[in-house]
């Protein structure tokens, strides 16, 4: 018999919850893993776009493409915005934050300027929404952000 260490498989340990935390926990699991890959786009979206956005010098061309671009997006996107819940779309903004590093305030700035960021954001505060509210994987948004990377590793 060899003294070689014993690898074992990673446990997890989850405290004891009540049906009401789980029912909420899973119904949140069926909303990140809808929304999640919008965000994953949107991240690739501002990146692929970004650097054309900023190869524009005049006004009227950088206006002109984000109008573009904003018209496509909606084209895809439009139909299950709709339908979204406002808590989906809670999450969609959160999880853009994670995926992007900018608030969705901050991405419809830069594309769109500032009047438009303050008209969206004012539409979003009438839904109690927030387009300026940051992503903290720490602190609020924990449990999402365990959730996340499960989806990420592929258990849920």
């Amino acid at each position: 018999m060899t003294n070689e260490p014993l690898l074992l498989p990673e446990v997890k340990v989850i405290p004891n919850q009540n049906k009401r935390y789980w029912r909420r926990y899973y119904r949140l699991v069926k909303k990140v893993k809808k929304v999640y890959p919008m965000a994953k786009n949107a991240r690739k979206i501002v990146l692929e776009y970004e650097s054309q956005y900023d190869s524009f010098h005049r006004k009227r061309d950088r206006k002109k493409f984000a109008k573009g671009l904003e018209k496509q997006l909606l084209k895809e996107y439009e139909p299950l915005i709709r339908k979204m819940k406002m808590s989906e779309g809670r999450i969609l903004i959160r999880l853009i934050d994670r995926e992007v590093q900018l608030t969705s305030y901050q991405i419809i700035k830069e594309f769109r300027g500032g009047f438009s960021a303050f008209f969206w954001q004012s539409v979003a505060r009438i839904f109690r929404q927030d387009l300026k509210s940051r992503y903290d994987p720490y602190g609020e948004d924990f449990l999402l952000e365990q959730i996340v990377l499960a989806i990420d590793r592929g258990e849920i």
